[in-house]
């Protein structure tokens, strides 16, 4: 069934499509694009060419002259340090180090006392003096403190004797000062106490 009405503009069916062409600023701009991805090229080819023949050739550090000899490049020191063989020692070199390195000669030394004659020590004498004074009075100064702790403790004792005494005394005291325990002691005496009343005396003087 045909639409007998129809709103809006009409609307053109299946358009006819073909090839645009390129306005002058878009031909230039497309222009430009392609020149500049040339340059990329040829910079990409041109450090390409570079890395090349610096692969193959040496570096050199120096420009060598016509008629010198090139050098032979360094050799390269390895990353680790070999140790050099020492010379063979003779049978009285070796037991000269042994002497050298054993214990027993300072031990020796030290037990005959033949090292307190030696230069270095004589020199140095009053030094060692003046440091074993110092031990003395350290030592001294040790027997002291100990001395005045021991003092302090039984001083502290003592007086915590006392004052146990004391409050013992204090406690006894409190109880002879009660009432039943005086009539008690005053009952040895032949003493009681009075349960009546004092009452007055009265008497009339007589006038001359």
């Amino acid at each position: 069934m045909k639409k007998l009405f129809s709103f809006g503009p009409a609307k053109e069916k299946n358009p006819a499509r073909g090839n645009r062409l390129l306005t002058p600023e878009e031909k230039a701009a497309q222009e430009a694009q392609k020149q500049k991805l040339a340059e990329q090229q040829a910079r990409a080819a041109a450090r390409q060419k570079a890395q090349a023949s610096a692969k193959e050739k040496a570096p050199r550090n120096r420009i060598v002259r016509p008629g010198e000899a090139k050098a032979a490049p360094a050799p390269r020191k390895p990353w680790f340090k070999r140790r050099e063989k020492s010379p063979k020692r003779t049978p009285q070199e070796k037991q000269e180090r042994a002497n050298r390195q054993s214990i027993a000669p300072v031990i020796r030394d030290i037990l005959s006392g033949e090292f307190l004659t030696r230069e270095g020590v004589t020199r140095h004498i009053p030094y060692l003096i003046f440091v074993s004074g110092l031990f003395i009075a350290y030592i001294a100064m040790g027997y002291q403190f100990e001395r005045m702790e021991r003092e302090k403790l039984r001083t502290k004792r003592q007086l915590e004797e006392l004052s146990a005494e004391y409050k013992t005394l204090k406690a006894t005291f409190e109880t002879e000062l009660q009432q039943s325990t005086v009539e008690q002691n005053i009952a040895e005496l032949g003493l009681r106490q009075n349960v009546e009343p004092p009452f007055l005396l009265e008497y009339e003087i007589e006038t001359p």
